[in-house]
């Protein structure tokens, strides 16, 4: 079994860099520091990603050479998916051991991705959108920061319970109430005994005011709705579903179903019906200019061609 402090995950491996050269200084700044956190909160992202979060006023080849200087000095590692064909970055353990200073406690220590593929996919479906904006209306809790953090610590806004832990929770503080919405990425079909845990944890938990759903393949949903059948949850509207190869074409602009499978609205709609006024100041809202697509990229370098 490996341990998070191999740099082989899945499929793939970690791309070797360089060492620095003696004599260099090795030193971080806030913004470095910036991209550490990002990556351990997220455990991985594209290069895309991590520019359009911390870096986006400047260049986005600058974007490349600062993550490239990450990992020389041996503070970050480039990741390839031989399988899926995409490059990430992720934490090594001396960057790790860096921002390790900033939790006063962790319940259990760790930092690396046991899934790339679909840790990336959560980062695009959790975080989608909001990553070029950074508004205090908008609060997120990893699964990261879940694994990591005692319930104890948890905000008061998410179940503090370790019955379920989804792939991340989004606090929106709405025009007129604040909403707790759950995310979860399903990549395959588990055993409806799984899912009726699952629901029955949701079905309790009063704080949540949504969950959704992306998954790969219309069986996966039929599970899903069994389960929820079996533990007799008739909520209505509050599981909705996003399949997997229209979110990767159309990000936010991506139609949501219900149980029924009934078309609700779009991620986007849903966003701009819940925000009010404060989404139009933040956000464009015209079809075809998600930023959803960053967190998939898949190029190491951007923003010049490698040589």
């Amino acid at each position: 079994m490996r341990t998070e402090n191999q740099n082989l995950i899945g499929s793939g491996r970690s791309t070797k860099a360089k060492p620095r050269k003696i004599g260099r200084s090795e030193y971080l700044t806030h913004r470095d520091s910036k991209i550490l956190t990002y990556l351990w909160r997220w455990k991985i992202a594209s290069t895309t990603s991590i520019h359009e979060a911390i870096n986006k006023i400047s260049s986005k080849y600058s974007t490349y050479k600062i993550l490239d200087k990450l990992e020389r000095s041996g503070f970050i590692g480039s990741y390839f998916d031989y399988e899926e064909r995409f490059y990430v970055w992720q934490l090594t353990s001396k960057g790790f051991t860096v921002i390790r200073k900033k939790f006063d406690e962790l319940a259990e220590e760790g930092f690396l991705s046991e899934n790339p593929n679909h840790d990336r996919l959560v980062q695009a479906f959790h975080l989608g959108e909001w990553v070029t904006y950074h508004s205090p209306n908008i609060i997120f809790w990893t699964e990261q920061e879940m694994r990591r953090f005692d319930v104890a610590d948890y905000p008061e806004w998410v179940p503090r319970s370790k019955e379920h832990r989804p792939d991340g929770y989004t606090r929106v503080v709405g025009a007129n109430k604040a909403y707790t919405f759950a995310f979860e990425v399903e990549l395959s079909t588990k055993r409806i005994s799984k899912y009726e845990t699952t629901m029955q944890f949701y079905k309790h938990a009063k704080q949540i005011d949504r969950v959704y759903w992306l998954v790969d393949q219309s069986y996966t949903r039929e599970q899903i709705l069994k389960a929820k059948a079996c533990v007799n949850d008739e909520s209505f509207n509050y599981h909705v579903f996003i399949e997997l190869e229209d979110f990767k074409k159309n990000g936010w602009d991506v139609m949501i179903t219900n149980e029924r499978s009934e078309k609700v609205h779009t991620i986007r709609e849903n966003m701009q019906e819940i925000c009010g006024d404060f989404y139009r100041d933040l956000m464009e809202t015209y079809r075809g200019r998600s930023t959803v697509h960053v967190h998939l990229n898949n190029l190491k370098v951007i923003g010049k061609t490698k040589t």
